[in-house]
């Protein structure tokens, strides 16, 4: 069955069915296909890569809030990607996007230093620069605490089904890159190399869930932006 769309003009476009919000945005021209970093289809806002179901229709762009909220969302993965691969034995909980840019709590067993930002950084610029691809699947509540088994914040968020965060009934959202797998709900760029500007600012001591009583755990902010 064709899929239609109502674009922000008004006018109905007519679509195989499969198609994307990345194939809308190159029909519609290129200009807008290399801004675009996510779609939104009756109101939510959704992965390019994701098959699209009529209704109403807009690419989100990479100048725009919406936009910059999902860039600094990936970019939160990636740093949380970089200091796995280079804290062996680290453990990640939650990285969301906030006003300005992001932040990912973390446990490596001491506080960050000056000197572990910098080679963060390093590795995040060489994870974009592979232009990994970011891959949603949605997993069984024990297939996900499989994945994580190691990662006893991710295993807590499984255990409540929270779906703020990723979690929800009896399934999970995960999103891959490589090896890479985060429990998220999304979306997220298509993938790592679609974010241009991602700069680390600061650290700072946070406990698990804002309780005193809980593991204290290391957050990293930085910021993410269109253009350097």
């Amino acid at each position: 069955m064709p899929v239609q769309l109502t674009v922000p003009d008004g006018t109905m476009r007519e679509f195989p069915e499969g198609v994307t919000g990345a194939d809308v945005a190159a029909d519609i021209g290129p200009r807008l296909a290399k801004a675009a970093v996510a779609a939104r289809l009756d109101g939510a806002i959704v992965d390019l890569t994701r098959p699209l179901n009529s209704g109403e229709f807009s690419v989100v762009t990479d100048t725009t809030e919406d936009g910059r909220h999902v860039m600094r969302h990936s970019a939160a993965h990636v740093m949380a990607q970089a200091v796995l691969d280079l804290y062996p034995g680290a453990t990640f909980a939650i990285g969301p996007p906030i006003v300005d840019g992001f932040y990912y709590d973390f446990d490596i067993g001491r506080p960050f230093t000056p000197e572990d930002l910098e080679k963060i950084e390093r590795r995040m610029a060489e994870i974009i620069d592979e232009d990994q691809a970011f891959e949603r699947q949605v997993l069984s509540k024990g297939e996900a605490l499989e994945v994580f088994a190691d990662q006893p914040f991710k295993t807590e968020i499984i255990e409540g089904v929270d779906e703020s965060e990723g979690a929800g009934g009896s399934e999970v959202s995960v999103y891959r890159n490589l090896e890479f797998v985060d429990l998220c709900r999304g979306p997220h760029v298509p993938s790592t190399g679609r974010l241009k500007a991602v700069k680390l600012m600061r650290t700072a001591g946070a406990y698990w869930r804002g309780d005193e009583n809980n593991p204290q755990l290391q957050r990293i902010y930085g910021t993410a932006w269109a253009t350097k």
